[in-house]
This record gives structure tokens, sequence and C-alpha cells, in this order.
């Protein structure tokens, strides 16, 4: 069984995603699948800073965060441990083009939260600033349907 992860917020900017396990398990965050609805995935390979980790678990819990095969937050969350990276300006930028695997290393009950920041990868499909009237939400670029529009064949 793989632990279980639930995206609790996913805006352009910020995705906030839970994490629960009893068992000893992993469950793998793939960077690449971090798009909320407002956008499209570009060519850029995605870029995700880890801002903010909260955790909790019984006593003799273990949870490790690793990117590319090397831990960045090793931890025991009896302790309730929460690191706001930000506040002191040091996101948890190792690797941070490599997918999100997060491990409770015994099989004691722990939850948490990472709250990942995206800094590239991804283009919104709200352009209203630059397409005005002719802004077509459903995808980048502007409307191919109405007359005027400058994506319009």
């Amino acid at each position: 069984m793989a632990m279980t992860l639930t995206t609790v917020k996913n805006t352009n900017s910020e995705t906030v995603i839970h994490f629960a396990s009893s068992a000893a398990e992993s469950g793998t965050i793939t960077i690449a699948n971090l798009a909320a609805a407002t956008q499209a995935r570009n060519a850029d390979n995605p870029q995700v800073n880890i801002v903010k980790f909260m955790c909790t678990g019984e006593l003799g819990s273990k949870v490790s965060i690793a990117r590319n095969a090397k831990n960045v937050i090793v931890t025991s969350p009896e302790n309730d441990i929460n690191f706001e990276f930000n506040s002191v300006g040091i996101p948890v930028n190792n690797d941070n083009t490599f997918d999100i695997v997060i491990t409770n290393g015994a099989a004691k009950d722990v939850t948490g939260w990472l709250v990942l920041h995206k800094l590239r990868g991804w283009s919104s499909k709200v352009e209203t600033a630059t397409y005005g009237s002719y802004d077509d939400e459903t995808r980048v670029g502007a409307s191919t349907t109405l007359d005027g529009s400058p994506d319009k064949a």
C-alpha cells in the first residue's frame, strides 16, 4: 500500500499536499503533474521549491523527504515539526527539478503537509492583461473563435 497523498490547494504559484501513512511506505509527488486548473504545462522543465513542511506522528516515527535519491529533510514527527523555510529566506531548493518522495521510515502513524512553490514549467491560461476580451481561459493564448482575435486563423 502506498502513502496517501492529497492535494489540498493548487494555484498558479503554490500547491499544498497532505500526506498520511501508518506503515513503512513511500509516496511520490510528481512535480510535472502539479498544474492548476488555470495552468498548462509549457516547454520548461518544472521547478518546484519546498517552502513549508509540517508533520506530526506517533512516538518513534520517522519521515524523510528526498529528491533525486538524496534526503533533503529527515525528522522525527513525534515532536510536531513545523519548518517555515521562506520565513528565513531559504527555501528547500535542493534538486528542485526532481520529484519529491516522502517516506514513512517506521510502521507508525504520521501525517503532514508540504507547501510547494512553482517556479517554472507552467503557463497561465488567464491572460486578460495581454488579450483583454479575446482571452480564452481554457487555453494558453487568445480565442480562436472570436472575430478580431489575434489567434484566429
